[in-house]
């Protein structure tokens, strides 16, 4: 972990940008939302489904939606995938992501970018899947304005249809950015198929002691190496040994070795996602300093001289 006093050698960077609006949403005009918790079902994971037609067609990149979980205590995850429709249920996963649970985060727009660049086509259905531990703020409307077709599973058991609600989601035709916190270049494709992807949905903001990096959709179990640069005028760069689509997208000032977890929601790891937690000291002269983190993961499969795939990089710029 960099010490503060390395920190305030950096020069302010780039201006602090707004939240890029959602390509498609609903129910998210306001932060209403439903009291109660799921329940903890005891035959796996739970399961969310709501059947989405879109009006036109879309790349979606990245999600998130309202919810929260202050109960559950340890490393737990929550995860979000697009799935096809296949006779009215949810099928075939198309793509999906994780990002892991903060219990000092209250009820917020969550989630996580894609490990797929999932392409929606105009007035075809597909359902989006939120995937829970259990004892979580149900992500839905009371009264909401759009109800949607509904159903829920637990663990790998079967779909089961349920009243049409109002679901609160937004799906992004852009990697996750907020406030003085964005995306910088593409990952590369994995020997599975996958991107790995880097993000966060915590506020770079000076005091925030709970900030961290994460990165999903890397090989499970895998090593992956978290780097962190400080140079805001980076130019992505070809890295010999590695396939032409895996570019480098920070420098490299340190390099911090996680690893891929192999679980699910209910933790301890989640598969294919690792976190790098980095405190933000509540001190001013910090503000506007730069970083960015970038995740090369190994990858078994892969038949370059350097097995490992890159994502893309995320920025912040302390506030």
């Amino acid at each position: 972990m960099l010490r503060p006093t390395l920190l305030a050698l950096l020069a302010p960077a780039v201006p602090l940008a707004a939240q890029t609006p959602p390509c498609l949403a609903a129910n998210d005009a306001t932060s209403v939302a439903s009291g109660a918790i799921t329940s903890y079902g005891f035959a796996g994971e739970n399961s969310f489904a709501w059947q989405v037609t879109p009006a036109a067609g879309l790349v979606v990149q990245a999600a998130r939606v309202f919810t929260a979980n202050t109960t559950l205590t340890g490393d737990r995850f929550m995860a979000l995938e697009l799935r096809d429709d296949q006779g009215g249920a949810p099928g075939a996963r198309l793509g999906g992501g994780a990002w892991q649970i903060s219990n000092a985060r209250p009820a917020a727009w969550q989630g996580c970018n894609l490990d797929q660049l999932v392409v929606l086509q105009p007035n075809v259905p597909v359902w989006l899947v939120w995937i829970e531990p259990g004892f979580s703020q149900p992500m839905t409307e009371p009264g909401g304005l759009t109800t949607l077709p509904y159903q829920t599973r637990s663990g790998t058991g079967s779909w089961t249809a349920q009243t049409p609600n109002a679901p609160k989601f937004r799906l992004y035709c852009s990697q996750l950015d907020d406030v003085g916190s964005v995306p910088h270049g593409l990952g590369c494709p994995l020997s599975t198929g996958w991107f790995p992807t880097a993000f966060t949905n915590e506020a770079p903001q000076l005091g925030n002691t709970d900030f961290f990096f994460e990165t999903s959709g890397n090989p499970a179990g895998a090593a992956v190496f978290a780097v962190l640069g400080w140079d805001p005028n980076f130019t992505s760069t070809a890295v010999t040994g590695l396939p032409p689509s895996c570019l480098q997208h920070t420098d490299a000032l340190a390099a911090v070795l996680l690893a891929a977890g192999t679980g699910n929601t209910r933790g301890p790891t989640f598969a294919g996602h690792a976190a790098l937690a980095f405190p933000i000291p509540n001190d001013p002269s910090l503000s506007g300093v730069f970083f960015a983190m970038q995740a090369a993961a190994f990858d078994a499969g892969a038949a370059s001289p350097l097995p490992f795939g890159t994502s893309n990089a995320h920025r912040i710029t302390l506030y």
